[in-house]
This record gives C-alpha cells, structure tokens and sequence, in this order.
C-alpha cells in the first residue's frame, strides 16, 4: 500500500484542526507534527495554520514588546521589529533591505497609533513585519527608475495585533498583505489583504467551578482586493508613505466590517442556540411576565374564596 501524498496529509490535517478547540490550535499542531514525523511538511502545516501570537520582548529595545510568529521566525528564533534582532540570538538571520527596514520602522509607528486608539495602550500589543517578493526570472527585463525600488517594485507585509484581557480572553489580528507592483506609465497600485482573526471570549463566571465556565473560541478568514492610486510615483520615500496610508485604511475598513459581522452573526447566533437549548422560564425571577400571572393568578383564588365566604 502506497503512502499518501504530501498533499493528502496536509488536507487531513488542515480538517482535524478545523474540527477542533480553536484556543488549543498550537497544541493540536504540535502533536500532529509528532506523528507526521516530516519536517518539510510540518513547515508547511505550520504556514497553512495560523496560531495565537505569542508576545516577546525586545532586551535590546528597552524591553519593549513584539508579536512572534511565522512571518517573522527563522528557525526557532524571531525577529523584533524594534532593534532587527532575534531572540534567542541568530548570526545569520534574514533581515529586510535597508530601504525596506526604513518602511518598516515607520510602519511600525503608524500602527502603533492604530492598535492605542482601537484596542487601548495597556492590554495590546502590534507588529509591523516587510520582506521582499519573490519576483519572476524575467523581472529583469523591466527598465530602470522606480520600478528598481522596493517600494514600486511591491513588496509583501504582516500586520499583527493582539489585545489580551486578564480573564483569559483574547483578540489577534492578522493582517497579510501583497503589495503590486506599479507599472511603468502607471499610478495604480494593486494591494490583496488577507485577514485572519482569532478570537476567544471568556466570559467572568460567579462561582469558580470549572464546569461553569463557558468559552467561545474561533477564527474568521475573509480576503480582500483594493486598487488605490500613488501619487507620488517617482519619491520612493512617498511612495513608501503612500502604502502605508492605503494599507492603514485597507485594513481599518476589514477590521471593522469583519468585527460588525462578527459581533451581529456568529456572536449572537451563538446567544440565540444557547438560549434555545436551555430556558429557565418557570423561576419567578425570570421576567414581569410571569411575576404579573402569578398575581392574577393569586388574586383570582382570593377573590373566589370570598365570594365563596359571603355565599354562605
């Protein structure tokens, strides 16, 4: 009997994780690695699956703090935004161009604005992560100028954030970004954002029984395109403004549609199932409603009785 293919355990993994706790996906993917016992496949499946972002900090940026994922990892280390160090320590790590480390930089203060206003300054934390793409064998062919440059030429991002409560609840966005490139003769520039957002929702319990505790966990992955207009077509530093702001507004404008359907469909039709399985409608304390026929219906047996007593 033959193996199967890469492809094969790859799908079959992805629907196993799909069909589990969504708060305990790094968890599931580590013991699927152990039993697939491929590295190459492994890597893969850890590309495929996004996990909560874990938070590092930066000792050599006044321990500041960054998100660590797959988009900034080599290896067993990743790379801060902040210094463009790793942690734990790697010699040879891949670091971005110095133009586009410059981007970054800036990026990483804009968001940083961002995730304050959207998520508060305390509880959260953002990362702004630029590499090159892989361009095709004949982008040589295209002239020099600004398409030479990585700004013009596109390049590709990860925009993070995650804000985390003390009751265990918790927000990561991930924001994956395709720059296109902006061709000659041309101030259009292509941007296709892929979000992905983990949430998982805590609610306080009164009593501190574990069987009490309700948790709602789950991921919502929408993918989007957006043609926007550069200006600024031959300051590379514009240009490289210009993306900022056009991402900036590309991923507000996600963000918030995807937490509105988030919050009016999968929120409360959670809500809605829940009171369907169980309603505790016969407590007195449930609602007016029946408060008020009780009344009546007191009221009525003792009317009754004294009609009854003037009768005789």
């Amino acid at each position: 009997m033959s193996s199967p293919s890469s492809a094969a355990v790859i799908k079959s993994c992805l629907d196993i994780v799909r069909r589990l706790d969504p708060a305990e996906t790094e968890k599931h993917l580590e013991n699927l690695t152990k039993l697939i016992s491929n590295d190459d496949i492994s890597d893969e499946l850890y590309q495929r699956v996004d996990v909560p972002l874990k938070v590092l900090k930066d000792t050599n940026a006044d321990d500041r703090k960054f998100l660590a994922c797959d988009h900034n990892r080599d290896g067993d280390s990743h790379r801060s935004p902040w210094s463009n160090m790793y942690f734990p320590q790697l010699e040879d790590g891949f670091c971005p161009s110095d133009r586009l480390r410059q981007l970054e930089l800036h990026a990483n203060e804009v968001f940083d604005i961002y995730r304050e206003l959207y998520f508060g300054k305390s509880s959260s934390v953002s990362s702004v992560y630029l590499w090159e793409k892989e361009e095709p064998n004949n982008s040589n062919n295209h002239s020099e100028g600004t398409n030479n440059d990585e700004t013009a030429a596109g390049f590709s991002g990860a925009f993070l954030i995650q804000n985390k409560v003390d009751n265990g609840s918790y927000w990561n966005s991930i924001h994956v970004v395709d720059v296109g490139r902006i061709e000659r003769g041309s101030s259009m520039c292509v941007y296709r954002l892929t979000t992905t957002i983990l949430i998982s929702v805590s609610p306080s319990s009164k009593t501190e029984q574990e069987s009490t505790t309700t948790r709602i966990s789950g991921s919502l992955i929408r993918q989007n395109v957006r043609e926007c207009k550069i200006i600024s077509s031959q300051d590379s530093n514009s240009i490289g403004s210009e993306h900022i702001v056009n991402i900036g507004k590309f991923i507000e404008d996600v963000e918030t549609e995807m937490r509105k359907e988030m919050d009016s469909l999968y929120i409360q039709k959670t809500k809605n199932v829940v009171e369907m399985i169980r309603k505790d409608v016969m407590k007195p304390t449930q609602g007016q409603e029946h408060t008020r026929v009780l009344n009546e219906a007191v009221l009525a047996m003792a009317m009754n009785r004294k009609a009854k007593l003037s009768g005789k």
